[in-house]
């Protein structure tokens, strides 16, 4: 797999509406370069792959993805396509994520990684398929209403979407889920590589509550404090520039806020077991 220096976060085009862009995907739909780009996106995105077969390497690990699989990728997730096949066609659909309802973002953003690709019964894909042909469809018209129609069936579609997710995962029921889940998952969703040095003050005031407050949700909903999820946050995306750039152990301390590269290092080993280095070398090795 070809290797970045820098890693590129793409935002939906301004021509995207209401924070919702479908299309096709297959090979001649695929621009020059595309293969091998190893990037994020500031949005959700969801693939149903419809025929053939689609490699694509994901927060450090590969995916295989076939007829009938169904794969979400979360926010500000690293990703590189790998391969597809020449018969491969599926369906690509962004989403930015004020367009998802609270339930569901609780649901979809905490899906663990092997939880983010399900293969789907044949009814699911079908009815996933009349859903999205009905967007599509509707997408060019101009009658009255069309708007709401559009936005009608996109909350169709995300709600099946969801559905198909909480099917294979123990994310707690909708019924269940409290003020601390919402606060938590929320307050996650703001730890991007441009957030996690800020302080826990930040984020409680994106969330209009006090550091205490947010703090005791955090602990309530998972056992830990806000500022291990901030160091955990850094401390992933440390593997991540590991894993996908070329860059050193100093230029990575330096970029993620660490004057001194050996505090850095040390930190690291503390929490992974491993040094940068050993840790890059190993995840080279399983790529390989």
């Amino acid at each position: 797999m070809p290797y970045n220096q820098e890693i590129i976060t793409y935002s939906q085009d301004k021509s995207v509406k209401n924070g919702i862009y479908l299309k096709e995907l297959a090979p001649q739909s695929f621009e020059k370069g595309m293969v091998g780009h190893t990037h994020r996106d500031d949005y959700y995105v969801c693939i149903l792959v419809l025929n053939g077969t689609f490699r694509i390497n994901c927060e450090l690990q590969s995916n295989e993805l076939k007829t009938g699989d169904l794969l979400l990728i979360k926010p500000y997730q690293i990703h590189t396509i790998e391969h597809y096949s020449e018969d491969f066609y599926a369906y690509f659909l962004s989403i930015q994520d004020f367009r998802i309802p609270d339930e569901l973002t609780y649901l979809l953003f905490n899906l663990s990684y092997t939880q983010q690709q399900i293969s789907l019964p044949l009814e699911a894909t079908q009815t996933l398929l009349e859903t999205i042909h009905l967007l599509l469809k509707n997408e060019s018209k101009k009658e009255e209403y069309a708007t709401e129609i559009t936005d009608g069936l996109f909350q169709a579609l995300i709600y099946k979407i969801g559905s198909l997710f909480k099917e294979t995962t123990q994310v707690p029921e909708i019924s269940i889920i409290n003020q601390s889940n919402v606060i938590t998952s929320k307050f996650k969703r703001l730890i991007t590589t441009q957030t996690h040095l800020k302080q826990p003050s930040y984020f409680a005031n994106q969330l209009f509550i006090t550091p205490a407050h947010l703090n005791d949700c955090v602990k309530k909903t998972t056992g830990q404090t806000v500022s291990y999820w901030l160091k955990k946050s850094i401390i992933n995306e440390a593997k991540r520039l590991l894993y996908y750039t070329t860059k050193s152990v100093k230029e990575i301390a330096f970029e993620l806020g660490y004057e001194d590269h050996t505090y850095f290092s040390r930190l690291f080993k503390k929490h992974v077991k491993q040094t940068p280095l050993q840790f890059r070398g190993d995840a080279m090795e399983l790529a390989s």
